[in-house]
């Protein structure tokens, strides 16, 4: 199957080393991640190749994800992989720098296992994912403007 994949953007009035700090800060991640309620960060933080579980509770269910970070370049790219729960989907953040504020794009891809995964990730993740997204700026903002 090929892979979905989705990109949104928005920004965020705060610097650029500011917003990197946060989406990197694996304690933090409950702050500005929708649905997260904890994070186990890896035992050392180096960057790429970290582990982290994150504990998500989402309609008072709750789901335990593993994340390996796949993509750091302070301070402009951040990315992971999941590697249990939705395995192999991936997770984008760009920032670039615009005048005082940051422009944060989010591109998120995911590769069905097969038709029946597809077809439920065609209805909805679509309208999942901006949601997310949506949720997720806003509380970048939240959090960046305290």
């Amino acid at each position: 199957m090929r892979p979905v994949s989705f990109t949104y953007s928005g920004t965020v009035g705060a610097p650029i080393d500011r917003v990197f700090a946060l989406i990197t800060d694996p304690g933090r991640m409950p702050e500005w991640l929708p649905g997260c309620r904890s994070v186990t960060p890896a035992p050392k933080l180096t960057g790429k190749g970290d582990r982290h579980r994150i504990l998500f509770e989402r309609d008072g269910r709750r789901v335990d994800a593993e994340i390996e970070i796949i993509d750091y370049n302070p301070p402009y790219t951040y990315g992971w992989v999941e590697i249990r729960r939705r395995k192999g989907a991936r997770t984008y953040f760009a920032l670039q720098f615009q005048g005082g504020a940051t422009k944060v794009t989010m591109k998120h891809i995911w590769e069905p296992v097969g038709l029946r995964a597809w077809l439920l990730g065609q209805f909805y993740r679509r309208r999942n994912s901006y949601q997310t997204f949506d949720s997720l700026l806003q509380n970048l903002r939240k959090v960046l403007t305290r």
